[in-house]
Parts: structure tokens; C-alpha cells; sequence
């Protein structure tokens, strides 16, 4: 029988970096489609937003020092020489003694430097009555005041918010250039899993970790582009891998990474010509793991039990396939915890607000259980030096959303 040779978080993580092609795809996508996206190109502004003066009310456009001190008692008047239209360039001018009507968001005439609110004139019919004194730029917005021409809206890497969509589209941007998302495919295995839907027997149970990678992967922006779910069965499971190796990138086998007789993924990897180059991590739980690449696709697999899957793919896959940093904050652990010296353990954890400190408190679970990741906030983890954390020390928290 084999034995598990065992490596570091860190080593596991060098090793796969070090085979990682680091040239990414790229496509380009409308502005509607980018949401949550990853900027490829930086993008610029090929124009001055806004694109000419603007007033942001209903009322008249002036120069201030034509209806400086104007008041009630003592209002200006001024030459009405016109109104302008929205959606219109206004080749007018004005100029001093003159005023002219533009509605909110219209364009200025030349020579104007303010507006005053219509509430505050009286429309004579070829004069107005200026009720109120405005200062210089009162109630307009400049042109180029919010973006200049050449100004860098988005750059490489950003992902793509509900924000930047908002700005992009108001200088014009239809197309953005993002990197193509990293497709998956999950492969689940064991003779006691069945598909969601059906009615569970004894000794059977649900398929848990396909659902799992699934929502972690689409949470970390990749794609899944087939599912398989199949019985122990070395040739079955050979043949299923080939299928999935060619619309992914990379490819999650979930359950028989361990070396007992019917444990067969890394028979099943060797079948098809992919080269192991781990079988086991110092990380606990999430020791029995294999990590192969085939032509120029990585397959992982992934311990059955779904903390132990769940902590590898946040350990391994996430950060260096999704590029996804989790959350992190800071607090005072609430009780001593015991690690595994020569082991990271990952540890569940649920957060509560006492004395106006974050006090962090582990949740045991075993590596079979799926309600802990329900119950807790987040996790810690202990270092490979460590034999464990004390009460009061201050811990870092990743949190699951």
C-alpha cells in the first residue's frame, strides 16, 4: 500500500505556481456583460465629461457679476436674449446686462459663468427681474470637471463594479477588454452518492461537494462547465476524466484522493497521461490530496469529506486559479485551541461582540460535517509551528461571504 508524502501549505502552493502558465486569455465583452469582470486593458476617457457647461437647474444663465447683491428689495434686470434647448449645442452668447433660460442639464451660452434658480426671477417677457444674487459658478458644472480627456477610468486587474459600469457608460465606453474566466469541471465519486432529487436509502447520501465547488466557484467569478457523478469504478472514471480535461481548465475530482483499494484518482489521472506532482498536504483536514497537470489543464483531487474539500479549494484552487482574497478582520480568540504541530489546521469559527471586542470562538467539527460551515462566520488557521493558540491572543478571521 502507498503512504501519504506529505507537504507544506506553502511548498504545495510554489509547486503548482511554478507549472502555472501565467499568460491569461482575454476577450472582449459589451459594457453590459462586464459586471464583476477582470480588467485585461486599462481603460481611458476619450472625452471631457461633462462635455460642455452644464447648468444643474431650471433657470438663467448669467455673468455673476451682472446680479451681484441683486435682491428682492433691490433685483437687477436683465435682457432676455433667448432660451436654450436640451439635447441642443447653444452657439449663444451672452454678454453683460443679458441673460438667458436653460433648462437643468442644458448647455450654457458662451461668456456665461453662473446660473440663478428660476424661483429667484421673474420673467418680464424680453426682461428679467434677478431676485437674488448668485456667485461665479454657481449651480453649473464645469466642462471636464468630473473626467478629463485621457483620465484612467479602470486598470488592469480591477474587477469590474456596479460603479465603474456607471461611469464607463457616461463617457461612451461600449466594449471592454477582460480576461476569460476559468472554466471548471467537477467530478464527483463513491457508490453511496446520488443526485439531489432522489429518495435517499440507507447508507446513501446526498452529493455535497458538487453543489459546494459549484457556488465557490461561481462566488470566485470562474464557470463550471460540466458536472459528472460516478460509481467506484476505475475504467468508468478514467474514461469520465478524459471528457472533462477538454472543456476546463481545471478539473476537481472529489473523493477517492486517499490510498485505500478503491480509492482510484490518482490511477485514474495516470490512465490518461497526467503527471502527480503532490499526494498529500500537511493541512488539517485536507491531507489526502493529489495535484496533477495534464497537457497544459491542472487536476485536483479533492478529499470527500466536504470541510476537507472545502478548506483544500479555499487553501489552493481559490487563491491561484480565482485570484479571490477572502475578508479578513481581527479579534481576541475566546478560549485556548490545540493545532497539529507539523500540520496548518483550519479552524471554523463563530465571532460575537462582548465588552466592545471582537472575541473569536472555535466551532470542533468533525472533517465529515457540513453544519459548522453553516453555523460559523469564518475561519483561522493554526500554523505548522504551532501546537496551538492561547485565550486572549489576537487571531486573523477569513470570512466565509
Amino acid at each position: 500500500m502507498k503512504f501519504f508524502k506529505t507537504i507544506s501549505l506553502k511548498e504545495a502552493i510554489d509547486k503548482i505556481e511554478e507549472k502555472l502558465d501565467k499568460k491569461l486569455e482575454i476577450e472582449e465583452v459589451s459594457i453590459e456583460k462586464a459586471l464583476n469582470r477582470v480588467i485585461a486593458e486599462e481603460v481611458a476617457s476619450n472625452i471631457d465629461l461633462p462635455s460642455f457647461n452644464r447648468s444643474t437647474v431650471d433657470g438663467y444663465a448669467v455673468k455673476a457679476k451682472d446680479v451681484h447683491g441683486a435682491s428682492e428689495f433691490s433685483p437687477v434686470l436683465l435682457k432676455n436674449i433667448g432660451d436654450g434647448k436640451m439635447g441642443e449645442e447653444n452657439a449663444n452668447s451672452i454678454d453683460l446686462g443679458e441673460c438667458m433660460y436653460i433648462p437643468t442639464g442644458g448647455m450654457l451660452p458662451n461668456g456665461s459663468d453662473a446660473m440663478v434658480m428660476i424661483e429667484d426671477c421673474e420673467n418680464l417677457g424680453e426682461e428679467v427681474l434677478i431676485n437674488k444674487g448668485v456667485s461665479e459658478f454657481s449651480n453649473i458644472i464645469i466642462k471636464g470637471s468630473e473626467v478629463r480627456y485621457e483620465d484612467l477610468l479602470v486598470k488592469v486587474g480591477e474587477r469590474i463594479t456596479s460603479s465603474h459600469i456607471g461611469v464607463l457608460s457616461s463617457v461612451g465606453v461600449s466594449k471592454v477588454k477582460v480576461y476569460k474566466k476559468i472554466k471548471f469541471s467537477i467530478i464527483s465519486t463513491g457508490d453511496e452518492i446520488i443526485e439531489l432529487g432522489k429518495p435517499l436509502k440507507i447508507g446513501e447520501v446526498y452529493d455535497i461537494n458538487t453543489n459546494a465547488f459549484r457556488a465557490l466557484i461561481e462566488e470566485g467569478l470562474g464557470e463550471v462547465t460540466t458536472t459528472f457523478l460516478v460509481k467506484d469504478n476505475l475504467d468508468t472514471l478514467s474514461l469520465t476524466l478524459e471528457k472533462a480535461v477538454k472543456n476546463a481548465n481545471v478539473v476537481l475530482i472529489s473523493g477517492g484522493s486517499s490510498v485505500g483499494v478503491r480509492d482510484f484518482t490518482e490511477r485514474a489521472i495516470e490512465d490518461i497521461g497526467g503527471e502527480i506532482f503532490i499526494h498529500g498536504l500537511s493541512l488539517k483536514p485536507g491531507k489526502p490530496t493529489i495535484v496533477a497537470k495534464y497537457k497544459n489543464k491542472f487536476i485536483f483531487g479533492m478529499p470527500g469529506h466536504p470541510q476537507s474539500g472545502i478548506n483544500v479549494f479555499k487553501a489552493l484552487v481559490e487563491p491561484i486559479f480565482l485570484n479571490r482574497k477572502r475578508i479578513k478582520i481581527y479579534g481576541e480568540l475566546g478560549e485556548n485551541i490545540y493545532g497539529d504541530p507539523g500540520k496548518t489546521c483550519f479552524i471554523n469559527v463563530k465571532l460575537k461582540i462582548e465588552s466592545q471586542k471582537i472575541l473569536v470562538y472555535p466551532l470542533m467539527s468533525k472533517s465529515s460535517m457540513i453544519r459548522p460551515l453553516l453555523d460559523g462566520d469564518g475561519y483561522i488557521s493554526i500554523p505548522d509551528y504551532k501546537e496551538g493558540l492561547y485565550k486572549g491572543e489576537l487571531v486573523e478571521v477569513l470570512l466565509n461571504d
